[in-house]
């Protein structure tokens, strides 16, 4: 995708916040995320506009990209990367005339420290922990009534460790290191409430 140095300031300057979520599997990025999209932050996929720039370079995968198509994507000049993945973001933000929107889920945290370096303050990453037993029992609650499957508890275990696997390996635990803000997720009988809370606090941060 080609594109003027203009062209990209004109478009960084129809945004008025963006919010990055990090963590781990069942962290709860989905439900900040969807908390966000209802009070009018666009909720959005990272691997959304990754998929399009891999498209547009001509990757063939079918469904879910490759662990290689990530790394052949960032191998060579990855600012500039990171600056068209922007520029897509912007993009999209603007064909739905949103100012504000939330990316799920941060994995790179040199896309983080990008970010903040280009959006300044209108910028934040956002970073939510939880600890693994939290995190397999509310995989555990979806995969036994939400789809009715019957998995034990301790498969449900295994199988959180896997989907963590990709996420430390290309990044994940690092995105803690860059947060603007760290949100303590811990409790599985989660107060609902009191999280999105927590939420609407950070949304009120850079929606002055």
């Amino acid at each position: 995708m080609e594109f003027t140095e203009q062209d990209y300031e004109n478009r960084k300057n129809f945004v008025k916040g963006l919010f990055s979520l990090g963590g781990l599997s069942e962290s709860g990025k989905s439900a900040a995320g969807i908390y966000f999209d209802s009070i009018g932050i666009k909720r959005m996929k990272i691997i959304a506009v990754e998929k399009e720039m891999m498209i547009e370079r001509n990757y063939q995968f079918t469904g879910h990209p490759s662990e290689q198509d990530f790394t052949n994507l960032y191998a060579k000049d990855t600012e500039k990367v990171f600056k068209e993945f922007l520029y897509r973001l912007i993009g999209k933000m603007q064909d739905e005339n949103i100012h504000y929107a939330s990316i799920e889920s941060l994995y790179r945290s040199e896309l983080g420290v990008y970010l903040k370096k280009e959006l300044g303050s209108k910028m934040m990453n956002i970073y939510i922990e939880a600890p693994l037993e939290v995190r397999a029992q509310r995989e555990y609650k979806k995969q036994t009534i939400d789809n009715g499957k019957n998995f034990t508890f301790e498969q449900i275990i295994e199988r959180t460790k896997k989907k963590d696997q990709f996420k430390i390996k290309h990044g994940a635990l690092k995105v803690k290191d860059i947060a603007d803000i760290i949100v303590n997720n811990d409790s599985f009988v989660e107060n609902e409430k009191q999280y999105l809370n927590i939420m609407a606090g950070i949304a009120s941060i850079v929606k002055k």
